[in-house]
């Protein structure tokens, strides 16, 4: 029990570390909701976007992915930049509990900055999607989101091109995740949920990551 109240200080600590940087600088959230609200000001001013919801519902997942993992790649840059990194391998903390505290970090970026984009969204294209099962959609993807962009930035962090390389992986690992996005969102504006099977399948997606993510760990951290 001491030990696993150890593990959720520790977890606790580096989250509020995270958190207390972003409100200083605020560069992530910026990052984030600049990105996606720009891609959905452009559709906004086509001539289909309206009358397709099909349409719409792709653009605003890809526009979010693409907008999460240039913030988390800034959130991830950061931390190196400051040896944040370093001092937590260093310290005699598992390596597994320091994943899971960035995961959360990055969980909590992206699911407040996504929250802000709903808000553009529901103003620029009248879209209203301020539904329990909308939410629920949005934080389980974004769990995904979090713990796949955590993990093939720290993959390629002493790579030449990390940049380009995280991305790359990133978007092909995420393409589930923006299925059933896209679907869901689809039958949620047309309040006509067909096939809930669809969130099983995303909420399997996260655990299936979040475990590969804790047993690669020592790997991810090897010098």
């Amino acid at each position: 029990m001491r030990n696993l109240s150890r593990v959720f200080f520790v977890i606790k600590l580096i989250v509020f570390k995270d958190l207390l940087e972003e409100l200083k600088s605020k560069e992530i959230f910026i990052s984030i909701i600049s990105y996606s609200v720009l891609v959905l000001v452009v559709v906004a001013t086509t001539s289909t976007v309206n009358s397709s919801v099909d349409f719409f519902a792709t653009i605003f997942w890809i526009s979010l992915s693409f907008s999460i993992i240039l913030g988390i790649n800034k959130s991830m840059t950061k931390e190196f930049e400051n040896n944040g990194i370093e001092f937590l391998i260093t310290s005699p903390i598992d390596k597994e509990v320091i994943i899971i505290a960035k995961f959360i970090s990055n969980l909590f970026f992206i699911t407040i900055s996504s929250f802000f984009i709903l808000i553009f969204n529901n103003v620029i294209l009248n879209y209203d999607l301020f539904e329990l099962s909308f939410f629920l959609l949005v934080i389980s993807i974004n769990i995904g989101f979090s713990i796949i962009g955590t993990i093939t930035y720290l993959l390629f962090s002493k790579v030449r091109g990390k940049e380009i390389l995280s991305p790359m992986l990133f978007i092909p690992l995420v393409t589930p995740l923006l299925m059933g996005g896209s679907v869901l969102t689809n039958q949620i504006i047309e309040n006509d949920i067909k096939n809930i099977s669809w969130f099983g399948l995303i909420v399997a997606y996260d655990l299936l990551f979040l475990l590969i993510g804790l047993l690669i760990s020592n790997i991810i951290f090897e010098e």
